[in-house]
């Protein structure tokens, strides 16, 4: 069964979900006399901030993309290098073999940028066992085993691009998910602490009572369930 997307289920900006979490700490020590009475204590301290430090901990949607981004562009990079020594080696066997003989075909599907990454990758690999076969014959034409060993270099550092670049993409919808889940248990407890301040100090202390409002409509809730994805 595919698991269900996680999203948030508050309103607020994230930073502002953790300046109230600041500050509903600081509430909730000056208060800790009627909470106390309610049930909270040193533990449920300690969870809070718990909490807290755990969205903390988490990095920004911002740094996770330019991660993936950086993954990206090293792949692509690789991808350029490992081309440019392809069609080298494709052209020096047009020249000895021609275009369209059988020889030529040994070396793989020509048409490379027009390749998806894995595609590339295997099509090297055949081009390095083809290269090494007729490494004689195309010697006139610039061949050499260390170009061969430079193609079967630049393939193996494509193909570990793009793992990495795969797991840069998962390592990132896995954090962001992570600290989707992080923020909304945070909100879980500012709304559960805003619930008790409101009903310790209603009619009996106004500015209080409006400490523990997080959200400013009628009722101190969201005006409508929140339904964007992550």
């Amino acid at each position: 069964m595919k698991k269900e997307q996680v999203i948030r289920i508050f309103r607020l900006t994230d930073a502002v979900l953790k300046q109230k979490a600041d500050e509903y700490i600081d509430l909730l020590d000056r208060d800790f006399i009627e909470f106390a009475d309610r049930g909270y204590n040193a533990a449920k301290k300690s969870e809070l901030t718990t909490a807290r430090d755990t969205v903390e901990s988490f990095p920004n949607d911002e740094q996770l993309e330019a991660i993936k981004m950086n993954l990206t562009e090293q792949k692509d990079a690789a991808r350029k290098a490992l081309e440019k020594t392809m069609r080298s080696i494709f052209n020096m066997a047009e020249n000895v073999f021609g275009q369209y003989s059988a020889k030529h075909r040994e070396f793989g599907d020509a048409l490379i940028s027009q390749q998806s990454d894995a595609e590339i990758v295997r099509v090297a690999k055949i081009m390095s066992l083809t290269a090494e076969k007729y490494l004689t014959e195309l010697s006139a034409e610039g061949l050499t085993q260390n170009k061969i060993n430079t193609l079967i270099a630049q393939r193996e550092a494509l193909d570990v691009a793009i793992d990495a670049q795969a797991q840069g993409i998962s390592d990132r919808d896995v954090a962001t998910e992570g600290r989707v889940e992080a923020l909304n248990a945070l909100h879980r407890l500012l709304m559960k602490y805003a619930g008790i301040g409101q009903d310790i100090f209603y009619e009996t202390n106004e500015a209080k009572y409006n400490d523990y409002i997080i959200y400013d409509t009628p009722n101190g809730l969201p005006e409508v369930p929140p339904a964007e994805p992550v």
